[in-house]
This record gives structure tokens, C-alpha cells and sequence, in this order.
């Protein structure tokens, strides 16, 4: 079940959006996809309270609100749900920039509704289908069902490779790094070392040293060479993201 939430302290503005997702669901989802959209939520103080009980897969969330605003309620609900996708909506284009630090998975202006909202709406579905995209790894406990979204990134070393999980877990498998690369390619990876293949996703910082930061903080190299590939690679993630 996708559930997707509109929390707005504009009745007005929040039922006008949630009229329009419920037309999106209607045209857009897969029918595999069943959808659930709440009733809408007039301060941060109601998501939360909702969200200890249910999840919220999607949260159209207004960043200028009184009391908690949309940051401060980004910030307490990934403690409670950091699996939902943050889609910030606000009339204050100048708040996209502040909005970077809770990791949204876009930005919507509230002037510019009627064509960014199917866009939106379309990249965030993609992003919920990935989310539950899992690939059979044969590691030396035997054979494992991964989620590609909890994956960090891989790491080889010689015959073998080991996939570092999000979690902290660890799995060992045998086989190449091109081999690895090869089945990832089409999903947010790319090979930024002979030795690393790293998930998009989970990109902290990139340093024009050489060097990238994963969201666990360890430090992987660039090579040289994949340099250039990676930041055209790494742009057009973050345009399919980001980008109106």
C-alpha cells in the first residue's frame, strides 16, 4: 500500500492538492500499486502523532508553517519514519536551497503547481518502485533476496566482493567487479574505482580531491579516469530528482 500525506496549514491550498493527487493516482499508477491518500494534516504536531501508528510512504510537506515548521518536522519524522520521501512544497522559492540539508526527494513550488506536480509526481513513483527492487546475491552464507535501495555500495577485492548494506551489514560474494557493475548499470550505480561500485542515492558529499563521501561516512576514491563519466553520471540523478 502507498500511502502519501499532504501536511499544510492552508486548508484551502492542502485540499486543492490532494484533489490533484488523487486524480495522479487515478491516471498514473501502475496497477499494481494500490494508493492511499490521508486526510490532510494542518501542522507537523499531527504527522507525527499519525506516523507513530501508521507509515507514510509519501509527505507533501509545506516548510512555512507556525510552531513546527516543515524543516523541524522533517528532522523529528526521519527518527520516526526514515523511510518516508520528503517532497517539500512551499510559495518561497528561496527555501530550496535551506531544504537540501533533510535530504527531500524534490521541491515543489506552490506558483508553479499545475506543471511541476505530474512530474513530480511521476519521479516519486519511480523512486517507490526502486525502493522494492530486490536481486538474488549468492554470498558465502548462502543465498540472499537485497534490497538494491538498502545497498551502499560494493567493494572487490581479487575473485570476491562484499555488498555493504545500509544497515551496517555486510555480505561476501565471489565474483568480479564487472560482473557486479554489469547487473547494477541500469539502477542508480556506478563504478567510481576498479574496487567500488557505489549507489547515487547514498552519496553524502563529492570532493573535488578525488574523493566521495557515503552517507555512513566512509570515504571512497575516484579514479581519475571515471572522473568526468561520474559527474555526468551523478548529474542526471540528481536531475531526475531535483530538476523541474
Amino acid at each position: 500500500m502507498l500511502t502519501i500525506a499532504v501536511c499544510d496549514d492552508n486548508p484551502q491550498f492542502a485540499h486543492q492538492l490532494t484533489t490533484r493527487l488523487r486524480r495522479l493516482c487515478a491516471l498514473q499508477l501502475p496497477d499494481r500499486i494500490d494508493c492511499h491518500i490521508t486526510p490532510t494534516f494542518g501542522s507537523g504536531e499531527d504527522v507525527l502523532r499519525y506516523a507513530q501508528e501508521h507509515p507514510i510512504k509519501i509527505l507533501f510537506l509545506d516548510i512555512d508553517m507556525p510552531q513546527m515548521n516543515g524543516f523541524c518536522l522533517a528532522a523529528e519524522l526521519k527518527k520516526v519514519s526514515p523511510d518516508t520521501v520528503i517532497i517539500f512544497v512551499s510559495a518561497y522559492e528561496d527555501f530550496v536551497y535551506s531544504s537540501f540539508e533533510y535530504a527531500p526527494f524534490r521541491f515543489l513550488r506552490k506558483s508553479h503547481l499545475e506543471e511541476e506536480l505530474p512530474i513530480t509526481f511521476e519521479k516519486v513513483i519511480e523512486k517507490c518502485i526502486f525502493d522494492n527492487e530486490t536481486m538474488i546475491f549468492e554470498t558465502t552464507e548462502g543465498e540472499m533476496i537485497l534490497k538494491l535501495q538498502d545497498i551502499l555500495y560494493f567493494e572487490g577485492e581479487k575473485n570476491y566482493y562484499t555488498i555493504k548494506m545500509f544497515s551496517g551489514k555486510t555480505y561476501r560474494c565471489r565474483g568480479t567487479m564487472s560482473s557486479v557493475e554489469e547487473r547494477v548499470s541500469k539502477y542508480d550505480f556506478f563504478r567510481v574505482h576498479s574496487a567500488f561500485v557505489v549507489n547515487e542515492e547514498h552519496i553524502q558529499s563529492i570532493h573535488n580531491e578525488g574523493y566521495l563521501k557515503m552517507k555512513n561516512d566512509v570515504v571512497i576514491n575516484i579514479s581519475r579516469r571515471k572522473m568526468q563519466a561520474f559527474r555526468e553520471s551523478y548529474m542526471q540523478f540528481t536531475r531526475r530528482r531535483f530538476a523541474r
